[in-house]
């Protein structure tokens, strides 16, 4: 039979270790007395030494260099037996060289002498002396292997462990063992290892994690200088959580520093400067860091913690100087439905630098939420902005920046998104010459303050016909059609016109005011660009700024520091500044002294870079597609007039655009005392037909406003090719909705209409109509 096989417990060094810990208070009181004076004063500066780096390590106070010491590991495990062995060592030398063998004898031999004050003394002393080996009990000793007769030591019939498997049996063995372990009980269990890519295509272990269960009744203790001696970790490297239960705690263990430790990276530089107390975002931390390949950076899930209840916005600048980069560099989103959320982002360049050249018409289509891209976010995803919404009606635009901010390119970029989806636009622009493509593309334009005013009058009668003629059918929600449709005004250096002094001034006020609060369910959206959005240049009406920026969306371009707190902002903008956007890209090469030898590069301007604030938007930074001039892109054939005015010609438009406003009729300007009766007197408002529509004119209007306006041509004798319109086809119940007749009404008038040839069904369907006769039929009659 076998004897039992035994093993150390520990490792070698471990052991002397623990072996010296045990001996060196026992040695020192022995040997002091025989020390002379020179040996005595160097053996006190050698324990002076020693103790200084004991008590460190035991009050944890090494720093990160001690990562690099020798033996670490062991230094870190026997932190508070190292500090008793040399405290008894201290004493036993000092007593020993100061005050000679009867005091060395005293103290290793006064026990007998008990209860004597060196009897007590001594007592104290040798207990401290034992509490050491009491605690290196499981180093010092030697595991028992019990093997069978016959069985060789290592059994060769069962599967290898798996590396979680290991784990556990080590902390079974050196932990949770119920005779002899540091935490009995506290079983280790659902261990997940997460490997990483090594070299020569190896998988190295980054990290295990798993849960640790305490006996019912009793709470976690284990400690991470227990965890970090058995597994050889540094305890820095080890995160103990609680679970859902005193009994529960949550473990991972890495085997390198984690990111959250090192200041160079994303999670180092926030937990330590940021989520720190007293620091500009505490109570927080990151979640899912990773690699942005829009930005070739990092992002990230800023996230309140547990005693935080929603994330409060930081400023820009604050949280780019604590992440020690440039605010052009940082970029941080809320989620507009999670308060307790946002998306920060750091990058080494910032991608909207380059910029996306315009990518023609095509790319301004709209979609079906009525909204287009004119640019891109520094997240990656598109700058929309919405002129109409299916069921909230218009939506208003404002656009702030100031001179070479790119307001301009912009306004050209909005511009062509009406012109791509057939959007009428009534422009004006009392500075004259902003942008010379815009006219080209706008259904009527003014220019200076005479002109733009004109546009404005316009702007009002085209309102008032609306108004009224959708309380004389009730039309409650706008549809915007090819015969009616959506009529933006766009109006330019309203600042020109608006602002105190300037001809025309209260006049231009009124209609803006009418059409901001009024435009939004009239179809009829306004585009107000100016430097600045502060009251004296907006007519000194808060009405104005207030339904506009919250009827719609505001793009902030370059601007004063001031103008994100003239206007309600939906969530997440807080904090930012648009004064803080540089007219130029920052260079990467800037010296600290001149060298004429280094050529000196223009620097990159950052036109069109800024912020689209809207309802549901992303607070991120974006910028404005480029384009330099928008007139190779203008198709004529695209140009949207409001068909739907009856009083649509040059000569009505020029004269309205003469005549004031009711209200205003005393004078051409409105701001003063002088009379002019001479000019054209036109009155603003839709004129109500002199009798009630018939059945059949009603289905004939209903069909008409849906048509194609070339196929109404030809209807009215116009030559047109048969190439060049399409019919379309209305089915009833639209036609009973749009007319509302009785349906037995309805039946009879399209009955009546089709054989009379002025409407006729669509061939192969049933309940579908269009005007005219079908084609071919006239034809067909002819022959006949």
């Amino acid at each position: 039979m076998r004897s039992p096989a035994t093993t150390p417990r520990a490792a070698t060094a471990e052991r002397t270790a623990a072996i010296v810990q045990c001996v060196a208070p026992l040695a020192t009181g022995a040997l002091a007395p025989l020390l002379d004076s020179n040996a005595a004063a160097l053996a006190g500066t050698a324990y002076a030494a020693t103790g200084m780096l004991v008590a460190a390590n035991y009050m944890n106070r090494l720093g990160k260099l001690s990562d690099y010491l020798p033996g670490i590991d062991i230094l870190r495990a026997h932190g508070s037996t190292m500090f008793v062995s040399g405290v008894t060592t201290g004493m036993a030398l000092g007593l020993g060289t100061l005050g000679g063998p009867e005091t060395a004898d005293a103290l290793l031999a006064g026990v007998t002498t008990f209860p004597s004050v060196p009897g007590i003394v001594s007592l104290g002393w040798w207990a401290a002396v034992a509490l050491v080996p009491f605690k290196l009990r499981r180093v010092l000793g030697r595991r028992i292997t019990p093997t069978a007769p016959g069985q060789p030591d290592t059994p060769t019939n069962q599967a290898p462990l798996t590396l979680a498997e290991h784990i556990v049996r080590a902390w079974g063995t050196h932990i949770s063992h119920p005779d002899h372990g540091k935490h009995r009980h506290q079983v280790l269990a659902d261990v997940d290892v997460t490997f990483e890519p090594g070299e020569q295509g190896q998988r190295t272990v980054a990290l295990w994690s798993g849960r640790i269960l305490a006996p019912a009744g009793s709470s976690v203790t284990v400690a991470k200088e227990s965890i970090s001696s058995v597994y050889r970790v540094d305890p820095a490297w080890i995160d103990l959580r609680p679970g859902t239960h005193a009994g529960e705690a949550l473990i991972t263990v890495n085997y390198k520093a984690p990111a959250e430790l090192d200041e160079t990276t994303l999670a180092g530089a926030w937990k330590k400067r940021l989520a720190r107390t007293g620091g500009l975002m505490p109570k927080t931390h990151l979640e899912e860091v990773t690699y942005d390949p829009n930005t070739e950076g990092e992002s990230a899930y800023v996230c309140a913690d547990d005693d935080l209840d929603y994330l409060k916005a930081p400023d820009r600048l604050e949280l780019a100087g604590a992440l020690r980069t440039s605010p052009l560099l940082v970029s941080y989103e809320p989620l507009a439905h999670n308060p307790r959320k946002a998306i920060l982002r750091t990058m080494p360049r910032n991608p909207l630098e380059k910029g996306r050249a315009f990518q023609g018409l095509d790319s301004l289509k709209v979609s079906a939420g009525g909204r287009f891209r004119i640019g891109g976010a520094i997240s990656g995803h598109p700058a929309l902005i919405q002129l109409y919404d299916p069921q909230l009606g218009a939506q208003h635009l404002v656009i702030a920046g100031t001179t070479g901010s790119g307001k301009g390119g912009a306004v050209q970029m909005t511009a062509l998104g009406c012109h791509a989806n057939g959007y009428a636009m009534l422009y004006a622009d009392p500075k004259g010459a902003s942008n010379p493509a815009i006219p080209k593309m706008a259904a009527y334009s003014g220019l200076q303050q005479h002109g733009s005013l004109g546009t404005l009058r316009i702007s009002y009668a085209l309102l008032m016909h609306r108004k009224e003629e959708a309380a004389k059918y009730e039309l409650k929600n706008f549809v915007h059609s090819a015969m009616r449709p959506l009529t933006v005004t766009k109006f330019d250096e309203a600042g020109q016109l608006l602002s105190a002094g300037m001809p025309g001034r209260k006049e231009a006020v009124a209609i803006v005011k009418a059409g901001a609060s009024l435009g939004r369910s009239l179809g009829m959206p306004w585009e107000l660009i100016n430097q600045v959005v502060n009251l004296d240049q907006l007519g000194g009406e808060q009405a104005i700024r207030a339904n506009l920026i919250k009827g719609g969306a505001w793009l902030i371009l370059r601007t004063d520091s001031d103008q994100t707190n003239l206007a309600d902002l939906p969530p997440g903008f807080d904090g930012i500044d648009p004064g803080m956007i540089p007219a130029v890209w920052s260079k990467d090469d800037e010296s600290l002294i001149y060298d004429e030898t280094i050529p000196d590069d223009d620097p990159v301007r950052t036109f069109g870079l800024g912020y689209l604030a809207a309802a549901g938007g992303r607070p991120g930074m974006m910028r404005v597609d480029l384009l330099e001039d928008a007139t190779p892109h203008i198709d004529p054939a695209r140009i949207a007039i409001p068909e739907d005015f009856p009083d649509w010609s040059d000569e009505t438009l020029e004269e309205i655009a003469n005549t004031p406003i009711p209200g205003f009729e005393e004078t051409s300007s409105g701001d003063t005392d002088e009379t002019d009766r001479t000019g054209p007197k036109y009155t603003a408002g839709f004129t109500a037909p002199t009798k009630e529509p018939t059945a059949g004119e009603k289905v004939l209007r209903a069909l008409r406003d849906h048509a194609d306006p070339l196929h109404i041509e030809a209807l009215d004798g116009a030559d047109v090719e048969p190439d060049d319109y399409e019919i379309t086809y209305i089915d009833k119940a639209t036609l009973l909705s749009e007319t509302a007749l009785v349906e037995t009404t309805l039946n009879n008038t399209l009955n009546k209409l089709s054989k009379t040839g002025d409407i006729h069904r669509q061939p192969g369907t049933r309940g579908m109509y269009g005007l005219g006769p079908e084609p071919g039929r006239a034809d067909e009659d002819a022959a006949a």
